[in-house]
């Protein structure tokens, strides 16, 4: 394909999706649980730089498969439309730009881009029904563990519901505040370090698994501390930190527990490939 279709193709790209773009920065912007999104071309972009060492040298032939995938990016925006299920519509980034990397440079294109293209799917708003079946057990597990440490801290706590009641007043741990955000911002965390750090295959396993208990444990954190400056400072304090300064910190609080999590991993489990072959030594017996 030549330059000036290539930038055709682009203009005629950008008409169609910017409707779906817009709305989904609207929505980023709107709903603190994805406002870590804005990050997500961000480190599609990062992923793209870190792998061009596998970007084909020379121009590969296009595949026809490029095409099927960008009829399957329409017929997703079709059934959007028709059957009003508005996540299809930017889910079909997906395979549209699965398509253009195929059409582009072949399947050494698509090898180099992939992880980029997959790690999209972390701006994409969990549907409604989801969303709520999975903040139900989030906010019981949240509100459970956090009054069980906030007295053992020797605070009075008691837990009626998905409310902490305290001495001076109570917490709601609301669908919100279920630790949603964080289970999916730790998700994405840990998909990324899969992704960039050069890891044993049994230590991304584990890494990939250890989001959703890291991410229980940071919102358990977030809902303490807030206890614990609701019942010694003030009410006003504690909502501050709740909402604005406890969202702030989940980003780097994320690369943190990663960062220690493969730290130990390296310490803990030991490669036998880098210990060398094992061998038997016979004991001496003397005659």
């Amino acid at each position: 394909m030549t330059a000036a279709l290539w930038a055709g193709v682009a203009i005629a790209l950008a008409w169609s999706y910017a409707a779906v773009l817009l709305g989904l920065v609207g929505h980023w912007w709107t709903t603190p649980d994805y406002q870590h999104c804005f990050l997500v071309p961000v480190v599609a972009g990062y992923l793209l730089w870190h792998r061009r060492d596998l970007l084909p040298a020379a121009p590969r032939a296009a595949s026809s498969w490029g095409l099927a995938l960008l009829a399957v990016s329409a017929a997703m925006r079709w059934a959007s439309e028709y059957f009003y299920y508005n996540t299809l519509d930017p889910l079909s980034l997906l395979p549209c730009a699965a398509g253009l990397a195929l059409l582009w440079a072949g399947w050494g294109g698509l090898r180099w881009a992939w992880p980029s293209i997959v790690f999209l799917v972390f701006m994409i708003p969990i549907p409604g029904t989801v969303a709520g079946w999975m903040s139900q057990p989030l906010q019981r597990i949240g509100t459970t563990l956090s009054t069980y440490l906030i007295q053992t801290l020797g605070i009075p706590a008691v837990a009626q519901g998905n409310v902490i009641a305290l001495s001076a007043g109570s917490i709601g741990v609301v669908e919100a505040c279920s630790g949603l955000r964080m289970l999916m911002l730790f998700i994405a965390v840990c998909v990324c370090a899969v992704l960039v750090l050069p890891l044993r295959p049994i230590d991304k396993i584990i890494v990939l698994l250890s989001a959703p208990p890291i991410a229980v444990v940071a919102n358990v954190f977030r809902i303490t501390v807030t206890a614990v400056l609701h019942d010694t400072v003030s009410q006003e304090l504690a909502d501050r930190v709740f909402h604005d300064l406890a969202g702030l910190l989940m980003m780097p609080l994320a690369l943190a527990l990663v960062l220690l999590e493969t730290i130990l991993l390296k310490h803990l489990l030991i490669d036998p490939s880098a210990t060398g072959p094992m061998t038997v030594v016979q004991p001496r017996v003397e005659s």
